[in-house]
């Protein structure tokens, strides 16, 4: 079983680099995408993220300044598949087992609720809110999960062939990035709407030099490329030029293993 205790915080330095990885732009477009969807429900209000690393150590990251702090909350953490984030104080984890774990953190340790089992099935899966997340599994069908306040779990199919689908990143209950298997590694955002799912591509946008991508919510999430980058993306609201730019907040992230 992993050990889940968190110990005191330390912070990294944040540096200066060219770009998330070589051939990738620092920004990604987002023009045309609808943004007045009203009061949205935040996971971790864009200032965080979890990460489990090399040593397979569980470690929580957090905006301090320009910089982050860093606190190691687990080790042995060699058995999970996949982290996404829930909220500020909660995530899931599918483990190699096909265990779905939920975990939360009460400013001292985590505990953990085993909430699903046979999820050797799912390929992809991203927290959107608290209650909800979602999942490409290995027949392309793309489904919405909410968990109940018994967490237990109920499921609505919104889509099929996400087969080629190489990530997602849920930002709210009603937003989540796409990056595509084709050979650019092109990026469209996805808004959940009551007649379905609508897809709005971010023109010329290729995220081919990202290898982790962690939601933190509608105005930012956090990569790391293939060159070992940290990059921070916010949204800027420019008219024409509105979408997310890329902030490099570290580098020597190669040996991250999982972020979410």
């Amino acid at each position: 079983m992993a050990a889940v205790l968190g110990i005191a915080a330390m912070v990294t330095v944040v540096a200066a680099a060219p770009s998330v990885a070589q051939g990738d732009k620092n920004s990604l477009s987002g023009k045309g995408l609808p943004r007045d969807r009203g009061a949205t429900t935040l996971t971790t209000n864009g200032q965080s993220f979890l990460e489990i690393n090399a040593a397979n150590e569980l470690v929580h990251w957090s905006r301090s300044g320009e910089s982050y702090a860093k606190q190691v909350r687990g080790w042995g953490w060699s058995g999970t598949r996949a982290i996404t984030t829930l909220d500020e104080q909660t995530f899931l984890e599918v483990k190699n087992d096909g265990r779905l774990s939920k975990w939360s953190w009460n400013g001292t340790w985590y505990s953990e609720a085993v909430i699903g089992w046979g999820w050797n099935n799912a390929r992809l899966i991203t927290g959107t809110s608290l209650g909800q997340f979602i999942e490409v599994n290995n027949q392309g069908e793309l489904a919405y999960w909410t968990i109940d306040g018994s967490n237990g779990l109920s499921k609505v199919v919104r889509g099929w062939g996400w087969g080629a689908t190489r990530s997602i990143t849920g930002l709210d209950p009603f937003l989540f990035i796409e990056v595509k298997g084709d050979a650019n590694h092109s990026v469209s955002y996805w808004v959940n709407e009551q007649s379905g799912l609508t897809e709005y591509p971010s023109i010329g946008g290729s995220f081919s030099g990202v290898r982790l991508i962690a939601g933190g919510d509608v105005d930012h999430f956090t990569v790391i490329g293939t060159n070992g980058n940290l990059v921070e993306f916010a949204w800027v609201e420019a008219g024409e030029e509105s979408g997310y730019y890329g902030t490099v907040r570290g580098w020597g992230w190669g040996g991250t293993r999982l972020i979410g």
